[in-house]
């Protein structure tokens, strides 16, 4: 729909107020119940090494915080300051904007970095504040600590975690989806257009937007057919079976669904499980690092227990089942 206004003035210039209603997926976000609160800051990226440590640190990138359309510019920047160097990208986020983790994701892979869910504290912070301003380096790596316990990746968190050559997580560490919501506005535009007459035709000389107005706005947890195409197109580049697609759909905004260890390395959003005494941060071990390197190896969780090789007639053998969780998240503030 548009309404335009014209306004003649002493020269042959037209000056033109264009509203019109453009329409479009403003946000496209996978944070709904898993909202972070209001003054949750958006995702940040610190250098750190291990503190304390004097040679051959171990450094990553903390990536805590709210994913939003701007964060990829931040992680842009920070990729900039390495130079040679590939630390893997240690994840705490509850989420945010997809497109925005899909881009971070890209980016991940095509600079060659590993992903890990922890999460860091810096040298000197106290509990409530572990990334206190005070324990930023101003020039280069800050120290810290990475951990696992109680750290989360969730929403929108692992889709950009997908771009990690190697995927790892501990047993201590959380990794949920659940499904996307759409955030669907309408907004009036109007302009303030100039048009100048040239052979007895209007030309348009300049362009200004004068006001910007929100009609209406809608949510929507169903995926278009362009949307699941990108997302399929986009795990199967990354080499994440589409069975996470069915997580993703199997819980509502309002939930999450968590998925295990096994299921995340299962369906290849996971590559390596961490060991109780390995910490997000470490590299995946090469053959030729020995016992004294700090890194992680590549484990996988134990098999399952050998099923015995007979029964007795009279014994009752119950099936094994699989444990699903799933989990409501606390609504953000």
């Amino acid at each position: 729909m548009r309404i335009a206004f014209f306004r003649k003035i002493l020269s042959p210039i037209f000056l033109v107020l264009l509203a019109f209603l453009a329409s479009g997926v403003a946000a496209w976000a996978a944070d709904s119940k898993v909202k972070p609160k209001d003054d949750d800051p958006p995702m940040s990226f610190i250098l750190v090494r291990s503190a304390g440590c004097q040679e051959n640190c171990t450094e990553w990138i903390s990536a805590e915080g709210r994913i939003t359309s701007d964060t990829p510019a931040r992680l842009k920047k920070m990729l900039k300051t390495l130079g040679n160097r590939k630390p893997p990208v240690v994840l705490l986020s509850q989420g945010g904007d997809v497109d925005a983790s899909l881009q971070m994701g890209r980016m991940i892979r095509k600079a060659g970095l590993e992903t890990a869910v922890g999460a860091t504290r810096l040298k000197d912070c106290p509990t409530a504040e572990p990334r206190c301003k005070a324990g930023i380096a101003r020039k280069g790596a800050s120290e810290g600590q990475a951990f696992s316990w109680g750290a989360y990746c969730v929403s929108a968190c692992p889709f950009m975690m997908a771009g990690g050559t190697v995927r790892s997580a501990s047993q201590w560490s959380v990794l949920g989806v659940h499904q996307i919501t759409t955030i669907q506005r309408s907004v009036q535009v109007t302009y303030e257009i100039q048009y100048k007459m040239v052979n007895g035709k209007k030309k348009e000389v300049s362009r200004k937007e004068v006001k910007r107005r929100l009609r209406n706005e809608g949510e929507s947890t169903k995926l278009s057919k362009k949307a699941r195409a990108k997302l399929n197109a986009y795990f199967t580049e990354m080499g994440v079976d589409l069975g996470i697609m069915d997580f993703v759909s199997s819980a509502d905004p309002k939930n999450l669904r968590v998925l295990s260890v096994v299921e995340a390395l299962k369906i290849g959003l996971l590559t390596d499980m961490l060991a109780s005494y390995e910490t997000p941060g470490m590299l995946l071990c090469t053959e030729k690092d020995g016992i004294d390197v700090r890194c992680h190896r590549r484990g996988l969780p134990p098999p399952p227990p050998a099923a015995p090789e007979a029964a007795p007639a009279s014994a009752t053998i119950e099936p094994a089942g699989e444990a699903v969780s799933t989990v409501t998240a606390a609504q953000g503030g």
